[in-house]
């Protein structure tokens, strides 16, 4: 069995690189959309346990209602730092992964790949790539031991790195639906051009944002 964790942020400021095209009202729901579509999925993959790392009241709620294990960060400091809190709690041995909550066009086979279990002896990196191959959107370590995450811009090519730093030769995964994260104006027009399903479909269609419009414009 694999143990999951989704990490998200404080809501308040999140995703401020939309603050373009977004308010943060907006941003706010489009995080809980884009979690609750990732959640849906990831809990019925029956991998493991699937936990939530946060300092926000709201996306612990949403885990509990999903049958997620909420774990609180007593202080919001940083993405890998509450990735850090979950291994904590976690023990020495077994197989965890680390997903982000900002892919909500990840199909259960690309999930499934990256998160299941690894029951042989060899120690086990599998990487899954964003879609500029500059981040990272998916980490499977058959050890918490092997390396530490390091999440963050250019964080593929760190994670790469650190496991052949450790004489593992990690696979990389091809998973084109998962690689589409949100984090700029570009990737959310990229995203209403796609038409996803669930709640950050419909919460996309709420906002009327056409594909051709400028990071100029706010949608409020």
């Amino acid at each position: 069995m694999t143990d999951i964790v989704i990490p998200i942020k404080n809501l308040v400021g999140a995703k401020s690189r939309l603050s373009d095209i977004l308010n943060p009202a907006q941003r706010s729901d489009l995080v809980m959309a884009m979690l609750e579509d990732v959640l849906g999925r990831v809990t019925e993959l029956d991998e493991g346990r699937v936990w939530v790392v946060s300092s926000d009241d709201h996306a612990l709620d949403m885990a509990r209602l999903f049958g997620a294990i909420p774990l609180r960060e007593i202080r919001s400091i940083g993405y890998n730092e509450a990735i850090i809190t979950w291994l904590r709690a976690l023990p020495d041995d077994g197989n965890i992964a680390v997903i982000p909550g900002d892919i909500p066009m990840a199909r259960e086979a690309e999930l499934v790949s990256l998160v299941s279990s690894e029951l042989s002896c060899v120690p086990h990196i599998r990487i899954a790539p964003a879609h500029d191959f500059e981040g990272t959107n998916g980490l499977f370590l058959s050890s918490k031991r092997l390396i530490r995450p390091a999440f963050g811009p250019g964080s593929f090519a760190r994670h790469f790195k650190l496991a052949r730093a450790v004489n593992i030769e990690p696979e990389i995964l091809h998973t084109p639906q998962m690689a589409q994260d949100v984090d700029t104006a570009d990737d959310l027009l990229s995203l209403v051009e796609k038409n996803p399903e669930g709640a950050t479909g419909e919460f996309l269609r709420g906002l009327k944002i056409a594909p051709d419009q400028t990071d100029s414009e706010d949608v409020a």
